[in-house]
């Protein structure tokens, strides 16, 4: 466009540099301070959201508290001993089993099947 007319995109005749856009307010001070736009609505959606889940969390702890209050206790199963290495071993030498046990060989699969020779 060499010729152009002064209505164009571009500059007066013969200027390669466009002209600027005018900018709105919003947009000067979106450009100025940042903060305004991005991070003081995020702000405000993340502090308001706690206060909005507030109320409804702390609902749904009263009636998990009164569930478990009004529950018969006597479905619940009481609570198993932790094992102890020790104490097995003690329950067994009391009773007689530690003698009559013996270590016994686990049969191997027949060596049709040649099992480390995979990777010759």
């Amino acid at each position: 466009m060499t010729g152009g007319k002064s209505g164009s995109q571009f500059g007066p005749k013969g200027s390669w540099r466009p002209f600027r856009q005018r900018q709105s307010k919003l947009q000067r001070l979106s450009q100025k301070h940042p903060f305004l736009c991005v991070g003081l609505p995020f702000l405000t959606a993340v502090i308001g959201g706690s206060f909005v889940l507030l109320p409804t969390q702390q609902t749904k702890y009263e009636v998990r508290d009164k569930h478990v209050k009004t529950a018969p206790l006597a479905n619940f199963k009481p609570a198993k001993r932790e094992f102890s290495l020790q104490e097995e071993y003690f329950r067994m030498q009391t009773r007689g089993e530690w003698g009559e046990w013996e270590p016994k060989r686990v049969e191997r699969p027949p060596e049709d099947e040649p099992v480390f020779d995979r990777y010759d």
